[in-house]
């Protein structure tokens, strides 16, 4: 949902006021679209955004500047943003090529987001920042209290595993706004980010998610259904690392990466498919672990009333983490945090926000195995469905650079399989000493990705 800061950006600082490309973008972000962006780098020469927007791409583009005052002067009245033609600052930033370029990090970094939803969150006063975050938090422990009745009912009614339920249709549920959010960005020429974002997820629901949820109480496992889920789950982490390995020049892999292929990502979308079918078959094929005083409630209405409630649960927990983060991230900010740690911490984890207020609810009210199916189905999901339609909706698929091959993909391979480790000796139950080590296992990852500057999601 909400990507991490550009961490490649060079940010050009004038004194203690910030960047001007910072000032640029607090001043008129209400008119900085990306439409006006991309004209400014046409009338630039520059034909088409550089795919990911990365700083090498973007300053190989810069060099070839070459700006016609008039024609700039005609868009920016086109575009109605006849202040910005005015103001001297964006003059100032568009005569140095770094401030440009940070202002095109700063829009890429996904700030933009509550824009577009007309939210101007970044203008709001403390007492309105602080009721938006406790009446935020409220909303996400109510949806997350109701997703998890509701999950119990429809396991109940349907007679199938309570991890099974969340493995499949919680899971699709909490992972489908992202899905849309790395689409969207696949068709905007940022693949990097929608492959970005699945890779993300997976560390961030593996180590840190479940290692809480296991911190907060033992999680109970069906250990034969958890661990076929889970070697699902490795297998579509090996999968989707396959697919974008480039076989045909592997000595090429740490610099220029390779693709998830169009192709490819249908397959994922039709494999989507038969995980639900087969976790189904699988469910139906041992005893059911819902309880007799379960079945009161979900006898109370039909399937179809339990599915719109439980749809309308994950609704609210999702639109409620997407105003909640960025609102904690501007109260942050004001209060003096440093931006490169709200961008490595607030913005990263908002994706994952959803799995996590589920997990913890449903460890709260004794249904541990629900967070376990919904973490693992969360992860299949990020590769066959987040993954694998931006895939296949992308005629180039989407690019892997070689960070994703340097770190990216083995760090989230290793923690893969640190937790089916997990689950293999773990007998009956994940516990708290294994939420330990998933913990310090993403932190260790986290602490690495920022040391080496790479983007988490």
């Amino acid at each position: 949902m909400f990507c991490v800061f550009h961490s490649l950006v060079p940010h050009t600082v004038f004194g203690d006021e910030g960047s001007i490309a910072e000032k640029v973008f607090e001043k008129h972000k209400a008119t900085l679209q990306r439409t006006e962006i991309q004209s400014v780098l046409n009338i630039f020469k520059v034909s088409e955004v550089p795919t990911g927007l990365t700083s090498e791409d973007i300053r190989e583009n810069l060099n070839r500047i070459g700006a016609d005052p008039e024609a700039l002067k005609t868009l920016v009245e086109d575009a109605g943003v006849q202040a910005l033609f005015n103001d001297a600052e964006f003059q100032a930033l568009l005569q140095d090529p770094d401030a440009l370029e940070e202002l095109i990090g700063l829009v890429n970094a996904g700030w933009l987001e509550l824009l577009v939803r007309k939210i101007p969150i970044s203008g709001f006063g403390y007492l309105l920042l602080f009721i938006i975050i406790a009446v935020t938090l409220y909303t996400l422990g109510k949806g997350a209290d109701w997703l998890v009745d509701e999950a119990v009912a429809l396991s109940t009614r349907w007679g199938l595993g309570k991890a099974v339920i969340g493995a499949t249709i919680v899971s699709v549920g909490t992972t489908t706004p992202e899905a849309a959010v790395s689409v969207l960005s696949a068709l905007q020429g940022k693949p990097g980010l929608a492959l970005g974002n699945a890779v993300g997820s997976i560390i961030c629901d593996t180590g840190l998610i479940l290692g809480l949820a296991s911190l907060i109480a033992p999680l109970p496992l069906n250990r034969q259904l958890a661990s076929r889920l889970s070697n699902v789950q490795v297998g579509a982490g090996i999968l989707m690392v396959a697919a974008c390995f480039p076989w045909s020049s592997p000595a090429k892999v740490f610099s220029a990466g390779g693709v998830l292929p169009q192709f490819v990502g249908i397959v994922f979308v039709v494999l989507l498919g038969l995980y639900i079918w087969q976790s189904i078959r699988w469910a139906g094929s041992m005893p059911s672990d819902t309880e007799d005083t379960e079945d009161t409630h979900a006898e109370e209405g039909n399937t179809f009333g339990i599915l719109a409630k439980l749809i309308g649960a994950i609704a609210i927990i999702v639109v409620s983490a997407q105003i909640l983060i960025p609102a904690v991230s501007v109260m942050a900010e004001r209060i003096g945090v440093p931006k490169h740690i709200i961008s490595a911490t607030l913005v990263a984890f908002g994706t994952s926000l959803p799995e996590l207020v589920t997990a913890i609810t449903a460890v709260r009210r004794g249904h541990g195995e629900l967070a376990v199916g919904n973490i693992i189905g969360a992860d299949i999901l990020n590769v066959l469905f987040v993954a694998g339609v931006s895939a296949a909706a992308t005629q180039g698929g989407l690019q892997a650079d070689g960070q994703f091959f340097q770190f990216l993909f083995p760090a989230m391979l290793f923690i893969l399989i640190v937790f089916r480790c997990g689950i293999f000796v773990s007998g009956d139950q994940l516990k708290r000493p294994f939420g330990v080590v998933l913990v310090a296992t993403w932190l260790l990852v986290t602490i690495l990705s920022y040391v080496l500057s790479i983007e988490m999601h």
